[in-house]
């Protein structure tokens, strides 16, 4: 028996070795002797101008001034000095279009990662920050959602920029010697600022690193602030839809605790 196996899976390694024999003899002439390079590991932001942002911005800026007069508190998050609102305002009628154009992101993140077609978008939260001089956030990230997104409303003159960070902390341990007098290509740099544009809406994945530089626009009263909402994305199953989340033989089926077995309901 053991020399019949022995058999079978030698056989299976000749197939294997000649199936990349065939491979090898398919590469076109042309492009041999050339050096190909291909991207791995990308972190994917996605953006949109939405349109008619004047219009719309004013709008929303007016229900932001008088929530954060009813509610000058707020709460602390990420924040530094800065108001924060609560993170419901994603189930506020006055916002509810706002959300949807972050929602047209999701849809094509969606679609363009090939994601399981009984899920969809939605928005787990959202909030506002309004920064007056000198207010900040700290460096974080968005555990428990998939994608998180930024919206711009009023962006005064440095007022601060979004800041991403490299995730791989391997690849900054040993930096390579680049050439002082040249631009670096963008797949070699360990962080990316973004500017803030009022109207513009940014995607990312929630891991990822970021901060807000302070607001040193030196303009007084409303016109110095910077106002942005923020939020939070995941894909959940559609409603209807049902998902078998495991495998055959490795559902669980309960939970062991302190006090003993719990079934999986």
């Amino acid at each position: 028996r053991c020399k019949k196996l022995y058999r079978g899976l030698d056989t299976w390694a000749k197939l294997y070795i000649m199936n990349h024999e065939e491979f090898a003899s398919k590469i076109p002439l042309n492009d041999r002797g050339k050096v190909r390079g291909e991207m791995w590991f990308p972190t994917l932001f996605h953006f949109i101008d939405i349109l008619n942002y004047e219009e719309r911005n004013k709008k929303w800026l007016k229900h932001i001034y008088k929530w954060r007069d009813d509610d000058n508190r707020g709460i602390v998050r990420s924040n530094s000095r800065g108001w924060h609102s609560a993170v419901d305002m994603h189930t506020r009628e006055e916002y509810v279009d706002m959300g949807k154009e972050a929602l047209k992101v999701g849809n094509e993140i969606h679609k363009a990662l090939g994601l399981n077609p009984k899920t969809e978008p939605v928005i787990d939260n959202m909030w506002a920050n309004v920064s007056q001089f000198g207010a900040h956030n700290r460096n974080h990230t968005h555990p428990g959602s998939h994608f998180s997104f930024v919206y711009y409303l009023q962006c005064p003159e440095n007022c601060g920029q979004i800041w991403f960070t490299d995730p791989r902390a391997q690849a900054i341990a040993v930096q390579l010697p680049y050439d002082p007098k040249k631009p670096r290509v963008r797949e070699s740099l360990n962080d990316v600022y973004w500017a803030p544009i009022p109207g513009r809406l940014i995607m990312f994945p929630s891991w990822a690193v970021h901060e807000v530089e302070p607001n040193l626009s030196e303009l007084k009263g409303k016109k110095g602030l910077r106002i942005s909402v923020s939020g939070n994305i995941s894909f959940h199953i559609k409603k209807g839809e049902k998902i078998k989340e495991e495998r055959d033989g490795h559902d669980a089926k309960g939970y062991l605790t302190l006090d003993g077995v719990e079934k999986r309901t």
